[in-house]
């Protein structure tokens, strides 16, 4: 089986060395040019594992301009592989494989489609998610299914512990599945529409911008929400842009918003528009500036 493995993140990389390791064939593989490590927070450079597993490697900005559809065409791959990669493919890419273009969306298809969504997960107070294999078509995550696992998504969850949970299903829900479609034994199911929610948007960096007269419950979920391997929830103080990446709160603790209340050696705690929330100052992050001495 001639299979084409096309992605540019941690997730990805992580699934790519699944693969290889339990030796797959892999001929060729597609990732981001070195130029989207500023747009990708979680960009991950595929480099090592494909030069250690000797696989050919394409870095492209376009996925679908004409000279990689036809490099792919060359390659008359059997299956493609499409795991962590924002980038809609074109009809051109989708009808080359004979088995078709496999994709991977970290939520419980078809309620919740669209972008960002291990962020919007924890944003919208869901307990439960999944990890969805689907076949991709030219729609938006809307191609039949075949393979889904739910995980729980806890209150001492972030998007960092949830981000390790969907590598660690995907690492082995990518073997079983790769098993099953050369065995020609796969068992997919349509998408049921009336099940579907909601579409979630794109999120940007100025998304993560502390708004204090927030409930400290809204501004905590937002640094799980945000944290790493995304761009982090951030402050503006004393004319410095302070990233936060881990945080508590109180919720009947009331105080005036964005006052800060207690500043110890590793902790700030401020007031909120209903109770108070604690920083962690060893987690801020600013650019070439001490943080102690803010404070």
């Amino acid at each position: 089986m001639n299979i084409i493995f096309i992605g540019g993140v941690k997730f990805s990389l992580d699934l790519l060395k699944s693969i290889l390791e339990n030796n797959w064939s892999v001929s060729s593989v597609f990732s981001y040019d070195d130029s989207k490590k500023k747009i990708y927070s979680d960009f991950a450079s595929l480099d090592e594992t494909t030069s250690r597993f000797n696989v050919k490697h394409f870095k492209v900005i376009n996925i679908n301009d004409e000279n990689n559809v036809e490099i792919i065409k060359k390659i008359k791959p059997d299956l493609i592989l499409v795991m962590g990669w924002s980038q809609l493919l074109s009809n051109d890419i989708l009808k080359i494989p004979k088995l078709g273009v496999i994709g991977s969306h970290p939520t419980e298809l078809p309620k919740y489609r669209g972008r960002a969504p291990i962020p919007w997960s924890i944003l919208k107070g869901l307990k439960e998610s999944a990890l969805t294999f689907f076949y991709v078509g030219e729609g938006t995550d809307d191609g039949d299914i075949l393979a889904q696992q739910k995980f729980k998504i806890t209150d001492s969850d972030d998007a960092t512990s949830i981000y390790d949970k969907i590598t660690e299903i995907g690492k082995t829900m990518i073997l079983e599945n790769l098993q099953l479609i050369r065995d020609g034994k796969i068992k997919k199911r349509k998408q049921n529409s009336a099940e579907f929610i909601e579409y979630w948007p794109k999120r940007k960096p100025e998304d993560g911008k502390i708004i204090w007269s927030k409930t400290a419950k809204d501004i905590h979920n937002l640094i799980r929400a945000t944290t790493h391997p995304y761009p982090g929830a951030f402050i503006i103080f004393k004319n410095s842009k302070l990233k936060i990446w881990k945080s508590s709160y109180i919720d009947n603790d009331n105080s005036e918003p964005g006052k800060i209340i207690d500043v110890t050696k590793h902790f700030l705690k401020v007031g909120t528009g209903k109770g108070t929330i604690t920083l962690e100052k060893r987690n801020f992050e600013a650019n070439d500036i001490d943080v102690n001495e803010l404070f």
